[in-house]
């Protein structure tokens, strides 16, 4: 996967994460779909230093 598609894929479930985390009533729930948007984040991050790296 070329690491442009591997941000955008990332931000695309980080995106998903933020929805499901606003869907729930369930503190716990929320803080686990938060943690898990903040882990794609920084994969989309580090995706886009492979980026920096290759120009």
């Amino acid at each position: 996967m070329q690491a442009d598609d591997e941000r955008t894929y990332y931000e695309a479930r980080a995106e998903l994460q933020l929805r499901l985390a606003a869907a729930t009533a369930n503190p716990a729930v929320c803080a686990s779909h938060y943690a898990l948007a903040n882990l794609y984040l920084e994969l989309a991050n580090k995706a886009d230093e492979g980026l920096s790296e290759a120009a």
